[in-house]
């Protein structure tokens, strides 16, 4: 796996992903044993529970009567509280009555961290606040929390453990197993975040629940292949490179496909619809940068301001993220979550040969693309490494399509500019990038998995 280097480059760890308000409601019943009815987005559960639903949310709100109660609740004086389980919100907010809490006539709506289920109403809100609902359900709860400041919309955020006959059970990470939900970080509370993407990763490779593709309803075009990625360390310095963040989605099939009304989201509640004309070329591309600009019918922007996903390292214990798309009907299509952290492995690994020249012949400044970094088959076969990511300290760049090497052939990619080609590229800096004195270049894909890595110098990979 990879072992990102500290950069003056790289921003510092983000804050969580943009959270909008979740729906308040009363208590859902909780189906009977069994699989729950599958609810397409938007889809409500009848005229009179949403009616209620609605209402009871708004009065909620308009009164301030949960943040009240969870503004006043015991549970915000300590890192550990114990309570006792009251009623389930949905897949990742149970109302809790805190020990000697004397808000308990109100108990606090407690906001799980390190999850997000479905929002209620949408395909798979059913199945996780069900989910939820069998564990916590009349038993002795542990909340737990690395600031008691934790908060979303007024509900204290915290992990919350209930007791068994076995000792105690983490929900949120039943939760991500089981398929429920999306790993997120919250409150800057990761204490846990290594198992609970270890968690989700495992769930979407074996496809459950969420990660069922057509768990929703087939279709459209169930069959076209799809693959996405993130750009999560942008070019250079972040903040000032907003678009050089993005997410990529590759259409492997040979038909154009036309995501109108599909969503991309982070963890958080950010999601960025696609228009009616967004499409995605048969063998070709959709880009969404992350900031603002003019968009295509391939190119689209999230309209943000600010960086959107962290820098990851595992070795340096710093989370990452994922992106996350959505077709019509609330089924989740493609995906990538990042660093990898269950079954890392990479095709190309022991394939690449790796070089790399940091001091250019006279002075370095006047002789940008005298620094390079070089690529090789390893082998007596060719090797395609379309898409992946050459790093260093910081600089990033994604590798055309198409950049198929073959035997005794080069690859180079170069510090300064130029006109690229098959085999030369110009990563387009105005100054040095490759340190003299030492460091390290990386091939990379994009969920950090290390497929090559030259050191030099006083550098280590």
């Amino acid at each position: 796996m990879a072992a990102v280097d500290a950069s003056p480059h790289r921003r510092p760890r983000q804050s969580p992903e943009l959270l909008v308000p979740d729906r308040i409601v009363p208590r859902l019943s909780v189906r009977p044993a069994g699989r729950p009815r599958r609810m397409a987005r938007g889809a409500v559960r009848g005229p009179v529970a949403a009616a209620l639903g609605l209402t009871c949310a708004a009065a909620l709100l308009a009164t301030g009567s949960v943040a009240s109660a969870a503004t006043t609740s015991k549970v915000w004086s300590a890192k550990v509280t114990y309570g006792t389980y009251d009623h389930t919100i949905d897949g990742d907010t149970v109302a809790i009555r805190v020990d000697g809490d004397p808000s308990s006539l109100t108990p606090p709506h407690i906001r799980n961290t390190g999850i997000q289920t479905m929002e209620i109403g949408s395909c798979h809100a059913d199945e996780a606040t069900a989910a939820m609902d069998r564990m916590v359900a009349g038993r002795r709860v542990r909340l737990t929390t690395n600031s008691t400041t934790a908060s979303s919309l007024g509900r204290p955020v915290r992990h919350i453990d209930v007791s068994t006959s076995t000792g105690w059970l983490d929900t949120q990470l039943a939760q991500l197993r089981a398929g429920h939900a999306l790993p997120i970080i919250l409150a800057n509370d990761d204490t846990r975040w290594k198992a609970y993407f270890t968690a989700a990763e495992q769930a979407a490779r074996a496809g459950k629940n969420l990660w069922d593709t057509d768990y929703c309803r087939s279709g459209p075009a169930q069959s076209t292949p799809l693959k996405v990625w993130v750009n999560w360390d942008a070019n250079g310095d972040d903040g000032g490179n907003v678009n050089g963040e993005w997410v990529r989605v590759l259409n492997s099939g040979t038909t154009t496909l036309s995501v109108a009304g599909w969503q991309m989201r982070t963890g958080g509640q950010d999601w960025f619809t696609f228009p009616s004309t967004a499409v995605v070329p048969a063998g070709g591309l959709l880009t969404l940068h992350v900031g603002k600009g003019t968009a295509t019918t391939t190119s689209f922007y999230w309209g943000g301001t600010a960086p959107k996903f962290p820098n990851a390292s595992i070795a340096a214990n710093r989370h990452g993220s994922g992106a996350y798309l959505f077709d019509r009907d609330g089924d989740l299509r493609a995906w990538s979550m990042y660093p990898c952290m269950s079954a890392c492995t990479s095709p190309l690994a022991g394939k690449v040969r790796i070089n790399a020249a940091p001091d250019a012949p006279g002075v370095d400044a006047d002789n940008l693309n005298g620094e390079y970094i070089s690529l090789r088959s390893a082998g007596t076969y060719s090797v395609d490494v379309s898409y992946q990511t050459l790093s260093n300290n910081g600089y990033t760049w994604e590798i055309p399509r198409g950049t198929v090497i073959r035997p005794g052939e080069v690859y180079t990619l170069r510090v300064g500019k130029g006109t690229n080609s098959r085999l030369t590229n110009y990563w387009g800096s105005t100054k040095p990038i490759l340190s003299n004195t030492g460091s390290f270049v990386e091939l990379r894909t994009a969920e950090a998995v290390r497929i090559a890595c030259k050191a030099w110098g006083t550098g280590r990979c």
